[in-house]
Parts: C-alpha cells; sequence; structure tokens
C-alpha cells in the first residue's frame, strides 16, 4: 500500500472491508458496474485509489483485474491488432466527487504499470483528452456496448516488446 498526504492506493486486500464498501457504493452509486459484477472483481484483488483517503473521499478508481474472456471480448470487437493477454489491467471506476480529480486519477493510476487498457465512450471527449494526456493511444474501432445504447473506444498505454531477429 502507498500512502501520501494526496492519495492512497494498494491492493483491494490491503483495505479494510468498510473501506471497500465505500468504495463499492460510490463505483455502483455512479453506474460504473453492478454489484456482481464489482464482487466478482475484487476476488481479483484489484489496485484501488483513494483521493485523498479512504475516509474523507473526494474521487477514486482502479486498475481491475479483468476476466480473460472480456478482455479478450473487447480486443476482438474493437478490432485492434493488438494482443489482449499483454494487458493484465484495465484502468476503471474512475469517479470523482468534487470536480478536478479525473486527471489525477488517471495520472497516478497509468504509473503503476506500464501495459493497461480503458474502454472510454466514445461521446466521453474530456476523459478521452485525459487518457491521451497520459500516453494512452486510441486502439483498433469503436464498437456498440452490449449492455447500453452508446459506442465504446479501447484505449492502450504500453511498452511495445520488441521483436528480435537473428
Amino acid at each position: 500500500m502507498k500512502v501520501t498526504d494526496e492519495y492512497v492506493f494498494g491492493k483491494a486486500s490491503d483495505f479494510s472491508k468498510s473501506e471497500v464498501e465505500r468504495f463499492k457504493n460510490i463505483v455502483i452509486n455512479a453506474g460504473e458496474v453492478t454489484e456482481v459484477t464489482f464482487d466478482g472483481l475484487l476476488e481479483k484483488d484489484p489496485i484501488l485509489l483513494f483521493i485523498p483517503n479512504p475516509i474523507k473521499i473526494q474521487a477514486v478508481g482502479a486498475l481491475k483485474i479483468p476476466n480473460d474472456e472480456y478482455k479478450v471480448k473487447v480486443f476482438t470487437k474493437s478490432k485492434t491488432t493488438e494482443n489482449s493477454m499483454d494487458y493484465q489491467f484495465e484502468l476503471g471506476w474512475v469517479v470523482s466527487l468534487t470536480s478536478g480529480n479525473g486527471k489525477k486519477l488517471v495520472e497516478i493510476l497509468s504509473q503503476i504499470t506500464p501495459n493497461i487498457y480503458a474502454t472510454v465512450r466514445c461521446k466521453n471527449n474530456k476523459m478521452k483528452h485525459i487518457l491521451e494526456k497520459f500516453r494512452f493511444a486510441k486502439s483498433g474501432q469503436s464498437y456498440k456496448s452490449d449492455i447500453n445504447n452508446y459506442e465504446i473506444e479501447l484505449y492502450l498505454k504500453g511498452e511495445k516488446k520488441e521483436i528480435k531477429t537473428i
């Protein structure tokens, strides 16, 4: 777990049940996830971020560890040429309760590990701008959400693996 004056992040298992419950309530109330999906992904011990801390929450975000089937589906539907298995974490559950924390959330989370992907609604220009500011790039084509009536885009941030030839 990393604790600063500005934020706290760590694996979900590093936090108390009540802290995780606060995080869960925020993302569910914001419409970011259903309770069943959250509970399933929580079992994978994602990295949770609280700004400034789990008591006085102004914003939350996570590096989720998605199910492989979901990840393959996202990469396939977007028609990206990148391999989904190169990306362990999905940036998500980004909710700011006070203005101006979206950029800070993405900045902190994007520095934790090199290969991250994110999905964003096509019309969410503010989040797309923030992702691009922190070296995420759109990959592939937009595709229709299975659940809601909107288009989604895949954004990737990663270190390309060099192919060595002899």
